[in-house]
């Protein structure tokens, strides 16, 4: 990982720990990283972009090896573990004209989860691609509005919980489903 971005990512991180990211300029990621604003606009194009590299890099880089049917719970896990020590970056984005990164990058996890654990679970014959879409897309939706709310409720329900909750209630529905169709 380069250095330098990985300098700028945890400035604008210390930076939301203490004021709103609206109020965060690139001169203030610059001056906390100790790096030219040529140096930032090098590797960035904006504050905004950053924010997102920072999320990229800092969570979804590594879950690739937690779509499966034996590692997905241990990916969510590890969502839910950046979002708990990371919980006033998280917030600062949520309570931002960035909510929406925060979103997508919560359901870019989740919907790619479902997806991969899906396609090992079931073939085409018994569940269909555009179903296997529909199904990942809903209920990606759904975990995202739950770790959200988990979140804004200041982490009260064990992550554990949450976890067994969210597999019990999509798990059940997906099998639910392939059962139902006609």
């Amino acid at each position: 990982m380069n250095l330098t971005k990985k300098a700028l990512s945890q400035a604008l991180k210390t930076l939301m720990g203490q004021i709103p990211f609206e109020k965060i300029t690139i001169n203030d990621v610059t001056n906390e990283a100790g790096v030219s604003r040529n140096t930032f606009y090098y590797h960035f194009s904006d504050i905004n972009d950053l924010l997102s590299w920072t999320f990229d890099n800092e969570i979804v880089n590594g879950l690739e090896s937690y779509e499966d049917l034996e590692t997905w719970k241990d990916g969510l896990l590890s969502v839910l573990n950046y979002t708990e020590e990371n919980r006033k970056f998280c917030l600062n984005t949520f309570h931002s004209i960035n909510r929406d990164q925060l979103e997508i990058f919560l359901y870019d996890i989740t919907y790619g989860m479902l997806i991969s654990i899906m396609d090992q679970s079931y073939d085409e014959k018994i569940l269909k691609k555009e179903l296997k879409l529909q199904i990942a897309d809903f209920y990606g939706r759904g975990i995202v509005a739950q770790v959200i709310h988990w979140l804004t409720t200041r982490l009260e329900e064990p992550k554990d919980d949450l976890i067994t909750r969210i597999e019990a209630v999509t798990k059940g529905t997906i099998e639910l489903i392939v059962q139902n169709q006609d």
